[in-house]
């Protein structure tokens, strides 16, 4: 099969987020923890990124797919083009994450994120393998005891060494309540751990001399729950206290999953300590606290989903305007008629336009929202130990917090839409494997699922974030941010129909809210969950709407300037965004408004309501 890069990147968007739509990264770029990281070089850096994505990861996508993952006498068989393709990679860019170097700054978190669109958007199988390295090594710094971190951090932060999340079990799925593995504690202070875990991503391999992981399982003085859990710190092969690499110790791989995407990670079924002794260390030297130590880690990683998300969906997006633009098929609408008129690209027919706006601005909307989401975690790195910096920290790591949750679950299912949209805009050809795109449909699918479905992040966003609709002080948070928007707007009169309509679905956000509130008052807890994707949903619909709009006053100030850094065509279709989001897409609110507020719209149904469902297929 012919290799091909399909991945395309938009480095221009880059650009206006960071210098143009978001002032105060400026502010941050300039302090001393990024003293070595210009202006110049982000853009060097980001260039660098897009050709390596170009080159080196785009062009094996698909044959990587062809390929898939093959389990051989208990060995885990990666594509091949992976082991070449990890060393260039680690040659490259292994170091990044880095904090200890003397050469160069780190980068920012928001162009870390960026980075990252890139590599996981052009492969994102390959992209798992390394995925839990920058993550785990912030979990190590936070959590770990001076030793974990002296055996385990530099060489997760450098990509030596690859890490791996492990959660899951077989009986337990996305419950974690009901985890098994369990760790007995030795004389020596490590433990014995004895479990398995399932469907566990880039679980085996041998890229990297050893893998660490991270596994969740209970301690000698653990109950059952939630709160009987513990992070046990399992390499591949044991580390010694000295930093010696020892003998196996016994992580063995019995299963591959067969799935619908993703074919190039390897999602193990991991078993430890069945045919010997698994050594561990406990995270921290600490039991039961497991859950709050993975939090830091999980956190990351559903960011790291709506990244992932974003990549896939912007590069199927620009396929599909690529593909738009250069088929001649038709004729325009009001010309059907006309034996004369001229065939056009698809790209002038109203509908494929519909469908590229609703994608554009998605697209654009996502970004910033992972931008806006990671301008706070790059505050919160230079100012998080600064005491006259309290207020702000609180603020922007409240902001974090509410929109993590969106971020997962709102940009993979807007990612999934997406791909639906490029596919339908290409037609036949959009079906077919020589476009890429139908890869990318595959492949986004699961981002629904893992690191907790997106119907969790919807339980802990209305649960645990916005306190039940009880006025919580992140979503306060929130709405100052959102306000402040609003204000400025005012100095924008062309702007006044997308204000209006942000401002009236910012109040149906808050009605559905309120409706919450009004539940959990009157005990009727359980119409919660019927509604909580809807109102996740409509929380990203607004903030989308919010940054979209925010994005449109800063491009139609640029518009006015001598000095553009973009062309009026750029900023131009800035505006075309926001108008075809906040005007086509952001009325659904009132949809959701009342359906939330109607008291016959609720779903649910007893158990033996749902017999007379099943009876059919039973029958």
């Amino acid at each position: 099969m012919e290799k091909r890069n399909f991945y395309k990147a938009d480095l221009r968007d880059f650009e206006f987020l960071l210098w143009e739509q978001f002032p105060k990264f400026a502010e941050i770029l300039a302090h001393p923890r990024y003293s070595k990281c210009s202006d110049a070089d982000i853009s060097t850096i980001l260039q660098r990124g897009q050709t390596f994505a170009y080159q080196h990861l785009g062009p094996s996508y698909q044959s990587s797919d062809e390929q898939g993952c093959q389990l051989i006498d208990g060995s885990v068989q990666l594509p091949r083009e992976y082991p070449e393709l990890w060393q260039r990679f680690q040659q490259d860019w292994g170091d990044l994450a880095n904090d200890d170097r003397d050469d160069a700054s780190p980068l920012p978190p928001m162009v870390m994120q960026m980075l990252l669109e890139m590599f996981m958007g052009a492969h994102p199988s390959f992209m798992t393998y390394g995925g839990f390295c920058l993550p785990s090594a912030t979990l190590l710094e936070r959590y770990g005891s001076a030793l974990q971190q002296q055996l385990f951090k530099h060489k997760l932060a450098t990509s030596q060494w690859t890490s791996c999340l492990a959660l899951t079990e077989p009986q337990a799925g996305s419950d974690v309540s009901l985890v098994k593995t369990r760790g007995s504690r030795q004389e020596d202070g490590t433990y014995l751990l004895q479990g398995e875990k399932y469907l566990i991503s880039a679980g085996m391999h041998d890229l990297t001399d050893n893998t660490v992981y991270f596994v969740l399982g209970r301690g000698e003085q653990s109950g059952d729950g939630t709160f009987g859990l513990s992070c046990f710190i399992v390499p591949k092969y044991w580390v010694e206290e000295d930093g010696t690499q020892g003998e196996f110790n016994h992580v063995e791989c019995v299963a591959l999953a067969d799935k619908m995407g993703f074919k190039g990670c390897a999602n193990t079924h991991l078993t430890f300590g069945k045919n010997g002794p698994c050594r561990a260390y406990l995270m921290g030297e600490r039991e039961n606290v497991g859950l709050l130590q993975f939090l830091t880690l999980m956190n990351q990683a559903r960011i790291s989903t709506g990244v992932y998300a974003l990549g896939m969906a912007s590069s199927a997006y620009l396929n599909a305007l690529h593909y738009s633009s250069t088929r001649l098929q038709g004729k325009r609408f009001q010309e059907s008629f006309n034996p004369r008129a001229d065939r056009v690209n698809i790209i002038e027919h109203a509908d494929v336009q519909r469908m590229l706006l609703e994608m554009k601005s998605k697209v654009e909307g996502c970004r910033a929202l992972i931008a806006r989401l990671t301008l706070s975690e790059s505050y919160l790195s230079i100012y998080q130990q600064d005491v006259d910096k309290e207020q702000e920290c609180t603020h922007h790591q409240g902001l974090m917090n509410l929109l993590t949750p969106v971020v997962k679950a709102y940009i993979s299912d807007q990612a999934w839409r997406i791909c639906e949209l490029a596919i339908q805009t290409c037609g036949g050809q959009g079906y077919l494997k020589h476009t890429g795109i139908e890869q990318y449909a595959r492949d986004i699918k699961v981002l629904s699922i893992w690191e907790g479905t997106n119907f969790i992040q919807s339980q802990d966003l209305i649960r645990d974030k916005l306190g039940m609709g009880n006025q919580s002080k992140l979503y306060r948070i929130y709405q100052q941010q959102v306000d402040a928007t609003l204000a400025r707007a005012s100095d924008f009169p062309a702007l006044k129909p997308l204000v209006e309509q942000l401002t009236l679905s910012y109040q149906h956000l808050d009605q559905c809210l309120q409706q919450v509130g009004q539940w959990v008052k009157s005990k009727q807890l359980e119409r919660i969950p019927t509604f909580s994707t809807r109102i996740l949903h409509l929380m990203g619909d607004v903030t989308i709407g919010w940054l979209l709009l925010d994005g449109a006053m800063a491009a139609t100030s640029a518009l006015t300037q001598a000095d553009k850094k973009h062309s009026d065509a750029f900023y131009r279709g800035k505006l075309h965004s926001a108008q075809y989001f906040i005007l086509n897409e952001l009325p659904r609110s009132a949809f959701t408004l009342a359906v939330v507020s109607n008291d016959d719209a609720s779903h649910t149904m007893a158990s033996e309501q749902w017999q007379d469902l099943i009876a059919g297929v039973n029958g």
